[in-house]
């Protein structure tokens, strides 16, 4: 069974820039089709951005190495340089994980710009999340 969103519901997301349901509707929605590449940064980029909580290091550790390669690639391909660098940097701290603190840090004191990031990814994309029947 398909889940299917209402367009006023997408749009009030986006309207209220609700990054905890949005990130829901797409997880939802990327399952049964296809959706622009910005969609799965943004879920990449949330869930890394999330990790803090225990720990970044546990983030790079499940991390598989294609999967850490394809979002930096997309982190640069979206202008994101910066971001990409923060990125990257966890990869050779992780496995010390009091070295991961000060990207824990980072992470934590830029939470808010990291959120405006994410939603920027699909600002201009709510269409695309919209029923397609």
């Amino acid at each position: 069974m398909v889940v299917r969103y209402a367009k006023s519901y997408i749009d009030r997301l986006y309207d209220t820039k609700d990054i905890f349901a949005l990130n829901g509707v797409i997880e939802v929605v990327g399952r049964h089709r296809q959706l622009p590449e910005q969609f799965s940064l943004f879920l990449r980029l949330w869930n890394w951005r999330c990790s803090t909580r225990s720990g970044i290091w546990q983030y790079y550790e499940g991390v598989p190495a294609a999967e850490f390669e394809s979002m930096a690639g997309a982190l640069e391909r979206f202008g994101l340089h910066e971001l990409a660098d923060r990125y990257r940097s966890g990869t050779t701290t992780w496995k010390e994980p009091h070295c991961c603190r000060e990207l824990d840090r980072w992470i934590d004191d830029h939470d808010r710009e990291l959120e405006a990031t994410a939603f920027q990814l699909i600002a201009d994309s709510r269409a695309c999340l919209y029923d397609e029947s």
